[in-house]
Order: C-alpha cells, then sequence, then structure tokens
C-alpha cells in the first residue's frame, strides 16, 4: 500500500521524503522482508554468521556545529561514525535505522539533503537504510544511527585478542580530523582554501574494507577504530587485552597539513596525531608469524607498524629519539572533570 500524500513540513511528509530516497539504488534481491513505514523493520538473517549491532549518538554542540556541517556533510559523517564500528569488529555493514530530532527550523528541504548525504556513502558502503523516528526537538538536533551488520563466528575481531610480542598497527594518517576542526573552528578563512584538510573531519572514510580483509585472512589478534584519539584508543585495547604497549613516535603517519597552515595550529602534529579524535582509522595488533602479511596500503589508505605489545598490563608508552616515557590517556572523554573539546 502506498503511502498517502500530506503537506510539507509534517512528520507523515518526512518520513514519506526519507522512504522515498532510500529505496534509490537498493539491489532486487534483499532479505529485508519489511522496510520504513512500519512499526519495525524486519530482515532474514543468514545462517553461519553473527548479527553485529552498533549505534551511536551525535549530538549538536558536542559533536557537531552547524556553523560549518552542511546538512549533507552531517548525514555522511552519522552513517560514518557507525560503518567504522563494522570495520572494527571485521565486519560487513548491512542496515542502518536512524532516529532524528530537529528543531522547528529545519524543514523538508534540510532532512533531505542530510539524508542525500547519509545516503552517498550507504550506496558506496552497500548499506541500505530500513527505518528509524523522527521528532521535534527544543534545542538543537539530536542523530541516533543504530547499525546492523554481519560476520562469521571465526572471523569476528575483538579488543581482548592481543599478546605479548604482536606487533601494532594503523591505517592512514591520523590527526587529521583534530587539525581540520580546528582550521574550520578557528580559522574559517582558511578553510575555505583547503577542503581536503577539513574534509577529514567533516567527512571522514570509515576502513570496512581493511577491516573486512584482516578478518578474513585471520590476520589481526585484536582490532578497534581510533576514534577517541590513538592515546585513549590504545588503552582501551590493552586493558580489554590484559597487556601494555610501546609506541614509536617516529613511526605514527601524522597528518601531513599545508605550510600556510602549520603556523596556525595550536599543538604539534604528534599531539593531534596522539590526542585528537574522530580520525576513524583502524588500530590493530598481528602475531609475530603474520607481520609480514600486512601489505603497506589498501585501496590506497596506508598501513603502518608503529610499535609492539608488552607484558606490562594497562601500561603504555611512548619512544622517541632515544627516550622513553610514560602515554596516558589524552584524548577526548565526554564525562571528564574538564574534558578536551571534542573532535
Amino acid at each position: 500500500m502506498r503511502l498517502r500524500q500530506v503537506s510539507p513540513d509534517t512528520e507523515a511528509h518526512l518520513i514519506q521524503t526519507i522512504e522515498r530516497l532510500s529505496r534509490k539504488g537498493i539491489l532486487k534481491r534483499s532479505s529485508v522482508v519489511l522496510s520504513i513505514g512500519d512499526d519495525a523493520a524486519a530482515f532474514r538473517a543468514k545462517k553461519g554468521f553473527l548479527t553485529l549491532v552498533s549505534t551511536d549518538a551525535l549530538v549538536e554542540g558536542i559533536h557537531f556545529d552547524l556553523h560549518y556541517f552542511s546538512p549533507e556533510d552531517l548525514g555522511w559523517k552519522a552513517l560514518a561514525v557507525n560503518l567504522s564500528d563494522i570495520a572494527a569488529m571485521g565486519g560487513s555493514p548491512r542496515y542502518v535505522t536512524t532516529s532524528i530530532a530537529l528543531p522547528g527550523n529545519k524543514n523538508s528541504d534540510w532532512v533531505r539533503k542530510f539524508y542525500h548525504g547519509m545516503l552517498e556513502l550507504a550506496s558506496q558502503a552497500q548499506v541500505r537504510l530500513i527505518g528509524g523516528d523522527t521528532c521535534r526537538s527544543s534545542q538543537g538536533i539530536f542523530l541516533d544511527l543504530t547499525i546492523i551488520g554481519e560476520v562469521k563466528p571465526s572471523e569476528m575481531l575483538t579488543r581482548k585478542g592481543a599478546r605479548p610480542g604482536d606487533s601494532l598497527f594503523v591505517t592512514g594518517e591520523l590527526g587529521g580530523s583534530a587539525i581540520g576542526l580546528e582550521i574550520l573552528r578557528d580559522h574559517s578563512r582558511f578553510a575555505r582554501r583547503h577542503p581536503e584538510v577539513t574534509r577529514r573531519h567533516l567527512r571522514p572514510n570509515p576502513c570496512n574494507r581493511i577491516g573486512r580483509f584482516l578478518a578474513s585472512r585471520r590476520f589481526a589478534t585484536a582490532l578497534l577504530d581510533i576514534s577517541d584519539g590513538l592515546s585513549t584508543d590504545l588503552h582501551h585495547l590493552c586493558e580489554q587485552s590484559g597487556v601494555g604497549a610501546v609506541i614509536d613516535a617516529d613511526k605514527i603517519p601524522v597528518c601531513r597539513v599545508p605550510g600556510s597552515l602549520s603556523g596556525l595550529l595550536a599543538a604539534t602534529p604528534l599531539d593531534y596525531a596522539l590526542n585528537g579524535g574522530e580520525d576513524y582509522e583502524l588500530l590493530f595488533t598481528v602475531s609475530p608469524r603474520l607481520r609480514s602479511k600486512i601489505p603497506g596500503s589498501i585501496g590506497g589508505i596506508s598501513i603502518s607498524e608503529i610499535g609492539w605489545i608488552t607484558r606490562e598490563a594497562g601500561r603504555c608508552r611512548v619512544l622517541r629519539q632515544g627516550w622513553s616515557r610514560r602515554l596516558l590517556p589524552g584524548g577526548f572523554d565526554h564525562f571528564a572533570a574538564q574534558p578536551r573539546l571534542p573532535v
């Protein structure tokens, strides 16, 4: 039965708009039994696979600022954050649902642009939007996406598998999102000149292909994504695995920025790489016997070996030019007494 036509800028009209957008680019053969328009979505789960579910909230003023986020950028990033969670488990993303609370000044045109950005990335990742909820917000925009993926039981990766002697690897360059945020927030004139830098914050590219590569070949012993910053997420991995770690600062792939921007930044590139967040790169460990199997890049994304796992449970250190110091978690924490600005 077709949805009845309703006037613009009502909840029913928004749902109709989202439903029409979600049908674009969908394969005819699908396991979806029931999609947008009912009280719940329904799909057939594959035999021999685990279903992965993750959810992330994005709050205006905490995770994003509409002064420099277009609705298309925000839609892209909202999905990218969730796709990265599935990549960090070694899984394949399949479906997503969205809950969105909007103030009265955000009309259907804004919503359409938001979903265009989201569905642009969804098409690339072969993910289908199958439902969600919309409501009014008294203050700002609130987004909550739930993503559903799948992985074979024998291939699922977690944060718990690292062992002493394993090598530490990261994908891509680190610190780019934090640098992009600082340029957007404090140097808007330069932001317009250097979209290649700000894009790292506005439209991150999750590493799902690399996550599947590591999982399908069982190369990694532990895996997570870098959302809170390398220093913090490394501690997460070590705590879950009951190990410690040493990283070589000179091997960390720090984000490269044009010379015209370097003098504007409040910290060093290494500080952004260690403590910046929202890079959505992957941090993983590999046993000594498989270390040589890890390629230098996959799909144009570099992979760098930056350190190793030790027996010092929960203790992380960083080496630089012959000296060693304790590495403490320095990334974003929502509930710290004096949290760093979120990035």
